[in-house]
């Protein structure tokens, strides 16, 4: 006896069965459809945003973390609460030779509004004294130019890299603004680059980066920064070693340890791995509601099936009385249950995959910064979910199938 799966009359009465109620067998397709149809575009979804976050941070120092000085408020060591703390690049210094867990690490100082001239326009912008380090941890596109380096700031150079912003709002149309003068603030500089922001760099694209020693000169700042941004190595525990650095600093700065005020944080590497958390999370939604769809839609085939099998009693009955085994009664069923699952679940993974393109598509041509890159399932997840609802359809058509062979076929006869 040949497989049933190679029998065309098996495949006649397939079809046979499907086209006898249609409706009601294109409605409970449907369900499956639309179970595989959440699954795949939900964990296509979810996968989209997760390579666009991971292309967001795949070049920035992502264990990082940044310090500042503020008011204490509690009262410590002959000191009133209030007292305005200042962090200088001796501490900063002292910082970096105690904790052998630092990677990187870049003060910075800034401006928040200083009028840059060229010609007859200006503008107010934000000039920040940096470190070549900072673009390390935090890249930016040069796209023209370059960015600072280390004899800028060794030589107190009076050079700036510009964000196109800038470029646009202070340079007439044509002119090329590299090595071009500008004035900031009361001095001539150099612009030596000009870029367009990462979308994980520190800032925007209107703001001036100036060498740090230059910075500190023009505006007397007496080696006191602004911020610190510690970038540690990628094995450490960022929040214990956010704690250590504020403990360590409290300590040096004379504050009471339990003031929580007193020095400010920002710590970058907890708040992604909560981001990433949730990411993890989102894809095991989409698994768990595209799966739980999926089973009740395969239930919604058991169903059609039993009320198949009660309606073809008479049916089975003959097929007994002429010689047809039990088995081949219960492949039958079973056939039905496949065939009906798996066109209900490529015709969702079609439909899943045309929405997933469009999606891609649109993002791709002009959707901004939105972080989706390549929203799409491996053909391994869909082959794995493919031969696991075939399973589950299979499992669910046993029950009618069961049913149909254990009809006696005297009874079946005599059914109306």
């Amino acid at each position: 006896m040949k497989p049933i799966i190679l029998d065309r009359d098996a495949w006649a009465e397939v079809y046979a069965a499907i086209r006898k109620n249609k409706m009601r067998t294109m409605l409970t397709m449907i369900g499956v459809a639309w179970g595989m149809f959440l699954f795949v575009a939900l964990l296509g979804a979810s996968r989209g945003v997760q390579n666009g976050f991971d292309k967001i941070f795949a070049n920035a120092a992502t264990n990082s973390l940044f310090v500042w000085m503020q008011q204490t408020a509690i009262p410590f060591e002959g000191y009133q609460r209030g007292r305005t703390l200042e962090l200088k690049m001796e501490d900063i210094e002292a910082i970096q030779g105690k904790f052998p867990q630092i990677k990187m690490i870049a003060p910075r100082s800034q401006e928040g509004s200083v009028t840059v001239k060229f010609g007859t326009k200006y503008g107010n912008y934000g000039v920040y004294g940096d470190y070549p380090v900072q673009n390390e941890m935090f890249k930016k596109t040069i796209i023209q130019g370059r960015f600072l380096n280390d004899d800028d700031v060794k030589y107190g150079r009076k050079v700036a890299v510009i964000g196109t912003d800038i470029r646009d709002e202070i340079f007439p149309d044509g002119v090329n603004p590299l090595g071009e003068m500008i004035q900031i603030g009361s001095g001539m500089y150099t612009v030596v680059g000009m870029y367009q922001q990462g979308a994980m760099a520190i800032g925007r694209n209107n703001e001036i980066q100036i060498p740090f020693t230059t910075f500190q000169r023009v505006y007397n700042r007496q080696g006191v920064v602004n911020y610190v941004i510690i970038n540690a190595k990628d094995n450490v525990d960022i929040v214990q070693f956010e704690k250590q650095i504020k403990e360590y600093l409290k300590e040096k700065k004379r504050v009471h340890p339990d003031d929580t005020q007193a020095i400010g944080g920002f710590n970058l590497g907890e708040n992604l791995n909560k981001m990433f958390s949730f990411m993890n999370g989102l894809q095991l939604l989409a698994i768990v509601v595209g799966a739980l769809t999926l089973f009740s839609g395969v239930i919604a085939i058991a169903s059609i099936l039993l009320i198949t099998v009660s309606e073809r009693t008479k049916e089975f009955g003959i097929r007994r009385a002429l010689g047809a085994v039990p088995n081949q009664i219960r492949s039958q069923i079973l056939l039905e249950s496949i065939v009906l699952t798996l066109i209900a679940g490529l015709s969702g993974i079609v439909g899943a995959s045309l929405v997933l393109f469009i999606v891609n598509s649109i993002v791709a041509n002009g959707a901004g910064d939105f972080p989706f890159i390549n929203a799409s399932v491996d053909v391994t997840t869909l082959g794995f979910a493919l031969l696991i609802m075939i399973v589950m359809a299979m499992l669910a058509g046993l029950i009618p199938a069961q049913r149909a062979i254990a009809i006696k076929p005297i009874d079946a006869l005599r059914d109306e």
